[in-house]
């Protein structure tokens, strides 16, 4: 079996590039030939491997490109990977080889899926986020700070102005999402990988019924060693993107915590403000996995304040892996890892004064605690989200897929 991953980046930019590496080297590992298709920039040392063949297709990003005008005119439709990729691909045989399209809007755009429908190969994409129906990508509002409750494309959506930087970029990104019926996308798309039951539900109102949706979660990086005592901690640890749509502001309204109370892994544009609030507080920027295990284990409880739908909220279960319970906002689908008192506890989105509820039971309560780190600990290890189960899942996946063709 040929294996071809596309992805705007091969470097660790995200979640979804994340994924796509992790299972790349994973396949690799395994001994299945993998070629890694992404846009440009800088390749991760771990896709250094005898079994993975890189092919940079030599393009900008949309924030890199020098000229504002390509970068506007390339994602909306990259006519030079379009030309490029069906030359590449046209070497592979339908009958064994099998394509993971992962994001494509940052660099690739959405030409990508005119390639494969051309080819007719079997393909199969992982919606990682929500700009298959969504021309924000994250059904929020980011003037109004709420999530956007339009139907996709409808009038009320073109007319609204909820894209964070101004509203010819909504208008910009709508006629992107117009221009995906000429790829025939998400239409003739047979395949789609959701990674938790709270976003599938969201997309499929919006996707052909008749495409075959399988559940595939992306893996978390963690191997089974003692629980954490999250009890002999009062730090609250943050972890992610330091900005607005996190719901970080909310922290700054808390009435009975001071910045001792506090640690955020992460960068971002509200970091400066945060700084200026809490100037106790730990701030330790991005940091690697060792660095991550060890500030999770020094955890009172992790705050995941998103004001997004988000997609899997992955870092709730990285901490319930080592027996850190977790509050977390009741519009996310991070809510899956929670049952609220068992494994966590829920907050009311955007309400201060539920979020601060909610800690201060964590707080004031040693034995809650204990006893939440322990059952989220328990019920993550009763069913890991393993890599090598992710892959076990691709596998069956990509093997279907192909013997449909």
């Amino acid at each position: 079996m040929n294996i071809i991953i596309l992805n705007d980046y091969a470097s660790v930019r995200g979640g979804s590039a994340q994924v796509a590496i992790k299972s790349a080297v994973g396949l690799a590992d395994l001994g299945y030939p993998v070629v890694f298709v992404y846009g440009g920039g800088e390749v991760v040392s771990a896709l250094d491997h005898r079994n993975i063949t890189l092919v940079n297709l030599g393009q900008y990003d949309l924030l890199s490109n020098p000229s504002k005008i390509d970068s506007a005119k390339n994602g909306l439709w990259n006519f030079t990977v379009e030309k490029k990729l069906l030359s590449f691909l046209k070497q592979f045989d339908v009958r064994n080889t099998v394509v993971h399209i992962h994001s494509w809007v940052k660099s690739l755009s959405i030409s990508v899926f005119s390639v494969v429908f051309q080819l007719n190969l079997p393909f199969v994409v992982t919606l990682h986020d929500y700009f298959s129906v969504c021309p924000n990508g994250g059904f929020y509002n980011y003037p109004q700070e709420k999530i956007c409750l339009c139907k996709p494309m409808s009038t009320q959506c073109l007319l609204a102005n909820c894209d964070a930087r101004s509203y010819f970029h909504k208008l910009w990104r709508s006629v992107r999402q117009i221009l995906y019926s000429c790829s025939k996308f998400p239409y003739n798309v047979t395949n789609f990988i959701t990674v938790s039951k709270y976003s599938e539900q969201i997309l499929r109102r919006y996707l052909p019924s008749d495409s075959v949706y399988w559940r595939i979660n992306n893996p978390v990086e963690s191997i089974q060693s003692y629980p954490a005592t999250p009890r002999n901690s009062q730090i609250f640890t943050y972890i992610g993107r330091l900005s607005k749509e996190k719901g970080l502001e909310l922290l700054t309204g808390l009435k009975k915590f001071t910045g001792e109370s506090f640690r955020f892994v992460g960068v971002g544009d509200l970091e400066p403000i945060l700084k200026d609030f809490f100037p106790e507080a730990k701030f330790l920027g991005w940091c690697d996995w060792p660095e991550i295990d060890c500030a999770l284990r020094d955890t009172r409880a992790l705050l995941f304040t998103s004001q997004l739908y988000e997609t899997q909220g992955l870092v709730v279960a990285e901490a319930a892996a080592r027996g850190v319970p977790a509050i977390v906002s009741d519009v996310t689908a991070a809510k899956d890892f929670v049952e609220h008192k068992k494994t966590g506890l829920l907050f009311k989105s955007g309400s201060v004064e539920s979020l601060e509820e909610q800690m201060l039971l964590a707080s004031a309560d040693d034995s809650l605690v204990e006893s939440m780190g322990i059952e989220c600990y328990n019920r993550y290890w009763g069913s890991p989200l393993s890599l090598s189960l992710h892959l076990k899942s691709l596998l069956s996946c990509y093997d279907i897929i192909i013997r449909q063709k």
